[in-house]
């Protein structure tokens, strides 16, 4: 199984790897500024780290 860290995941292009690499099945871990602003992240099934 294929585990990923992304910094910068609650826009942007950090939000679309974030995206496609839960799509693919991958553990996704996100790293950003303002979890309270990453709305788009939890229905992607990904996990915030603030």
């Amino acid at each position: 199984m294929t585990t990923v860290l992304i910094a910068g995941a609650n826009r942007g292009i950090g939000l679309e790897f974030a995206g496609q690499y839960a799509a693919e099945g991958a553990t996704v871990i996100a790293i950003c500024r303002a979890p309270a602003k990453a709305d788009k992240l939890p229905p992607l099934g990904v996990r915030q780290i603030s």
